[in-house]
């Protein structure tokens, strides 16, 4: 499966299989109902959703498959970069564990939280997710080591 058919399959899923229907999702998003079926159609190269509308159709439906989609196709791609030991998995994760408590920190000195600030504390927490999931791949990986030898 290519990795955009992720996305494609997440988003035919939020427009089919949410508790709203197609029919009722559409005005919400300002749309035609047709118009929504083809931004759906994992076949049709012609009609492509944008991001504002995957985000808007999210938060309609409160359905975040097209969110998981994303953050699975950048974390294959990122795996697919560099895979780290253990070792290297931990200092990484303890380190954006640091940026995380930095920048949450230094955004509450003033004892308020802007929208840039809880958008850099929103990308730093990302960031310490993704090194505690390598971290458990790299553990994983390293069992599989020891089972096999």
């Amino acid at each position: 499966m290519d990795h955009s058919d992720h996305i494609d399959q997440a988003i035919y899923d939020t427009v089919h299989n949410s508790d709203l229907s197609a029919k009722q999702i559409a005005p919400l998003l300002g749309t035609g109902h047709q118009v929504l079926l083809n931004k759906a159609n994992p076949q049709s190269e012609t009609h492509k959703m944008t991001l504002r509308e995957a985000v808007a159709i999210q938060l309609v439906t409160g359905n975040h498959a097209i969110y998981r989609a994303m953050g699975m196709e950048l974390s294959i791609k990122a795996k697919q970069a560099a895979p780290l030991g253990i070792l290297e998995s931990v200092l990484k994760a303890g380190k954006e564990h640091g940026d995380v408590l930095t920048v949450i920190h230094k955004s509450m000195e003033d004892g308020r939280l802007s929208m840039r600030e809880q958008e850099q504390c929103q990308r730093e927490i990302t960031e310490a997710i993704e090194a505690l999931m390598d971290l458990r791949e790299a553990v994983l990986e390293h069992s599989k080591k020891q089972i096999k030898g």
